[in-house]
């Protein structure tokens, strides 16, 4: 049974409460803080490395298959379970893995890769800031570290106040995101020429489904943390198809002027990218604007996991934890983890979709769009998850083939609804209640 006492207090931002229906906005609203999230210098640098193999109009096929067939329709699911159930994910969770293994597994996590996220962005951003004032960030750390220390609190500040202050900020950085897309295209024209651009064609050095597989990865946890912002939207069907479109609308021409700004200057180095076509002070100062935007999400999505790991629903309480990670992500940009970039984006590729694969599959196949705060650890899911992330591996790094955190996603799902229904005839319990339940009314109808 739904436990009452998570749904006291709902309209205060509480990190375990459902948000009631009367505090829920237009589709609009959400899909600006997607589009937001989108707005993120990783994209930018995915886009630039993808120019190494692949031209524009190669390059445009990549993206439609990525984001509008496969990133689109994981946002469009995960977003409508938080929008049905007002809660956030790792919360979500807990029907399907127990509360137990919620806080301790998907909670930390949700944490631990969102907090890595917002790390590498708030490295890159103190780059760009000490390019800005003439700073050589590879050999002046102590200038570079005191700027990213003052840009990691300010990028943290909306998302520790809570998700209104949130949306607002992302309503001015979005527009400024728009300006940083004209500014790119057009000192790329400038500097490199349209002929240029238009004719680049170099030779693979990765195939057409490795590049896909890169770009969901770098998008893939939002199949997961989707719900803590859906959350607030209306749970129709239509609503949550249309969320998407923050991403996918932000995200489609900002690989293209990533990817663009790289032709000829042979760096996926945004920084690097962007001081060597000439950009001014107002390009820096909007790609640090811009950057704020995906650092409120993945700072916000840190505190609830953060909050939920240790049984914290005060807005409070969330307020402290999300400052307290935020501290510790700032010392984690400072260890200098932009060095391991591209070996970040695959392990998120590899651990999300397992655990979204099984979320999925309870709330649509097995609980019928129910809520449920199960107690305990549900060990199908930890197997499911297992497989799943070692599908995943497998078809990354021993054998690649086809695109590892689709198949990641499909295999989990799977395995946790064979593994429920064998569990529901062999050891029943409270996670397997309802399976029984559901045979039971199906053999009395027919009887």
């Amino acid at each position: 049974m739904e436990d009452v006492s998570l749904r006291k207090g709902g309209s205060k931002d509480e990190a375990l409460s459902a948000v009631p229906l009367n505090e829920r906005q237009h589709w609009i609203s959400p899909a600006i803080i997607f589009g937001g999230l989108e707005f993120t210098i990783p994209v930018l640098m995915v886009g630039a490395s993808l120019m190494g193999s692949f031209g524009l109009g190669k390059l445009f096929w990549i993206l439609v298959v990525a984001l509008f067939v496969f990133q689109w329709t994981g946002n469009a699911i995960q977003g409508y379970i938080g929008a049905k159930t007002g809660r956030s994910s790792s919360v979500i969770a807990r029907t399907s893995f127990g509360s137990v293994q919620a806080r301790l597994i998907v909670g930390l996590t949700i944490f631990i890769v969102s907090m890595g996220w917002w790390a590498l962005q708030t490295a890159v951003t103190g780059n760009a800031i000490a390019a800005m004032f003439h700073i050589d960030y590879k050999t002046q750390w102590l200038s570079w570290a005191l700027i990213t220390v003052i840009a990691g609190l300010l990028f943290a500040l909306p998302s520790i106040i809570g998700y209104s202050s949130m949306k607002w900020t992302d309503y001015l950085a979005v527009p400024a995101g728009l300006l940083l897309i004209a500014g790119g295209i057009f000192y790329a024209l400038k500097n490199i020429g349209w002929e240029k651009i238009s004719s680049w064609n170099p030779e693979p050095q990765m195939t057409f489904l490795a590049a896909v597989s890169l770009v969901i990865g770098l998008n893939v946890s939002q199949w997961v943390i989707a719900s803590d912002y859906t959350r607030y939207a209306k749970p129709s069907v239509k609503d949550n198809i249309l969320i998407p479109i923050g991403i996918v609308g932000v995200g489609f021409p900002l690989f293209y002027v990533g990817a663009i700004m790289a032709i000829g200057v042979g760096d996926a180095d945004i920084v690097q990218v962007m001081m060597n076509l000439g950009f001014p002070l107002w390009g820096f100062l909007i790609l640090w604007l811009a950057t704020w935007t995906s650092q409120l999400v993945n700072n916000y999505s840190m505190g609830l996991a953060l909050a939920n790991m240790l049984n914290v629903n005060s807005n409070k309480g969330r307020a402290l934890l999300t400052l307290a990670g935020t501290l510790v992500s700032i010392v984690i940009a400072l260890a200098g983890i932009l060095d391991y970039f591209m070996d970040f984006l695959y392990m998120t590729a590899l651990i999300y979709p397992a655990i979204g694969g099984i979320m999925m599959a309870d709330f649509f196949f097995i609980r019928k769009q129910q809520w449920v705060d199960h107690k305990g650890w549900n060990w199908m899911a930890t197997i499911a998850m297992v497989f799943g992330t070692l599908v995943g591996y497998y078809t990354q790094y021993v054998h690649a083939f086809g695109l590892p955190a689709v198949q990641s996603i499909i295999a989990s799902a799977i395995v946790y609804y064979v593994a429920m229904k064998i569990k529901a005839n062999v050891a029943p319990d409270h996670f397997t209640q309802i399976i029984n339940e559901n045979r039971s009314a199906q053999a009395e109808r027919v009887i």
